[in-house]
């Protein structure tokens, strides 16, 4: 008999695949069992990535062969330490996510109910199959699930503004796939193989061919819009503004499966070495990391309206992990992936507490925080943790993070990349004590005094808000994951 173990990689990325086909037709009959389908789904994906998580902490990366058959003529799915914790990631936020929705979903219209649930189960499973699969083209055909689920998910609310904001993300990420498939190409045609590992066992020795270079450089360009890199971020904006409560936190787990494609194109498909020594790629990319930092950050503290603030400090939090993966060093890549981490449990807290204020009081603009902290007191303490751990204030998760990349930057003679990290922490402090002003100390303009978020959305926040924190006391806790990971993507493997 063959251990559920074994079955692993392949469950967690088809359970929310077969449930979202499964989601449209229960949803014709009986749509108030829509969301019960979806929260039994990714409970269950919860609780195979947690076994998942817990087999490769204890014995090591899993490959799994879809349909029995080996590389290279078959698919393969290999759960590495990296993959796993991020699969974990993913489930437990869309777990959340769901669990929140209930007080979202209103503002769709019944109609829309079962699509909506059908879009981000998709999304699940695009994401656990990126931070899962060995395979490029099967990378690109499970970020062409995602990249199709979250057009619908920007664009499903209809009106004039959430329509524009999904065709220009079409627009872009169109381009972006487009590139992607054609740089998958080049490499197929050069290695005769799609399997990642062995690819990266065969490129050496033809790393200065043009089609080979042409490749990497195509799948750099393509995934640089898939995670919203400078200056290929402006479809994020209008993104995050105009689509439906929670969309922006399904947003911010599917740039991390794109920063995970982009770790295993670098690392195990051209390795860390030969990517410095035939093209200048960690120069670039640390170049546009740091660009990405200030600039993002800069604009980010001339927005008014709360989700464009946080949709461009999402732009410079990703600068951040592009510039820890471009060190090529352990300590840069362990304070990427641990970025990773804490800035995705930060922001989610932050949209969420966000999405609670526009539900309850209709608050999008930041001089509407006046005296919230008195009307909804725990929903702006939650959101205020969550700010602190994205500012960095010491003892937070985002401040551990932020020291294991600037570490990074100094033990390689980049101090100037330090700079930049400490720059933008001030930025960040700026526009976000802008917020505590208004919040703590500044009275209420409105004539009646509002209500506090429910306490179920209290509690998801607080959870949230808290995590943030704790992330730097127990950073111990997730570095057991990043640590085997670093090694192993450092020595071109997976």
């Amino acid at each position: 008999m063959i251990p559920v173990t074994d079955h692993l990689p392949i469950l967690v990325v088809m359970i929310p695949v077969i449930t979202a086909y499964i989601t449209p037709l229960v949803g014709i009959l009986l749509k108030r069992t829509v969301k019960g389908i979806a929260v039994v789904a990714l409970s269950v994906n919860l609780a195979c990535s947690l076994l998942l998580a817990h087999y490769v902490l204890i014995n090591g990366p899993i490959s799994y062969h879809l349909s029995g058959v080996p590389p290279p003529l078959g698919i393969e799915f290999v759960a590495d330490h990296l993959g796993a914790v991020l699969s974990l990631l993913i489930s437990a936020i869309t777990l959340i996510a769901i669990i929140y929705l209930s007080a979202t979903i209103p503002e769709l219209g019944k109609k829309k109910t079962s699509i909506f649930y059908t879009l981000i189960l998709l999304a699940v499973g695009g994401m656990q199959g990126i931070v899962l699969t060995n395979d490029l083209f099967n990378l690109f055909v499970l970020i062409e699930i995602l990249a199709i689920a979250m057009y619908g998910l920007v664009a499903i609310r209809g009106d004039g503004k959430s329509l524009l904001a999904g065709y220009k993300y079409l627009l872009i990420g169109s381009a972006g796939s487009a590139l992607i498939l054609i740089g998958t190409g080049f490499l197929f045609i050069s290695t005769g193989t799609l399997n990642m590992t062995l690819m990266g066992d065969i490129l050496p020795d033809i790393i200065n061919s043009w089609t080979v270079l042409g490749g990497f450089a195509l799948l750099i360009a393509g995934l640089s819009t898939k995670i919203g890199l400078f200056p290929l971020h402006i479809w994020m904006p209008d993104a995050y503004a105009h689509a439906p409560s929670i969309t922006p936190v399904i947003s911010t787990l599917a740039l991390k499966a794109g920063l995970v494609a982009l770790i295993r194109l670098i690392y195990v498909i051209f390795g860390p070495s030969l990517s410095a020594e035939t093209v200048p790629l960690p120069s670039v990319l640390s170049l546009l990391g740091a660009v990405a930092i200030i600039i993002c950050s800069i604009v980010a503290l001339q927005q008014a309206d709360i989700r464009r603030m946080l949709a461009y400090s999402t732009g410079a939090n990703i600068g951040c992990i592009v510039l820890g993966i471009s060190f090529a060093t352990s300590a840069g890549l362990e304070g990427a992936m641990l970025h990773m981490i804490t800035h995705t449990v930060s922001k989610v807290c932050l949209f969420i507490a966000a999405d609670a204020m526009l539900i309850q009081a209709g608050i999008r603009r930041i001089e509407d925080f006046r005296g919230l902290a008195d009307e909804m007191p725990y929903t702006m303490a939650g959101f205020s943790l969550g700010a602190i751990s994205i500012i960095g204030i010491p003892l937070s998760g985002g401040f551990m993070s932020k020291i294991y990349v600037a570490n990074a930057a100094i033990g390689i003679g980049l101090l100037i990349y330090a700079g930049v990290i400490l720059f933008w922490t001030l930025l960040t402090a700026l526009y976000f004590f802008r917020i505590f002003r208004f919040a703590y100390f500044e009275p209420s303009h409105r004539e009646h005094r509002l209500h506090e978020t429910p306490w179920p959305s209290i509690l998801i926040i607080l959870i949230l808000g808290g995590a943030s924190i704790l992330l730097g006391f127990f950073v111990e806790v997730p570095m057991e994951m990043i640590r085997p990971a670093a090694g192993i993507l450092l020595g071109g493997g997976i």
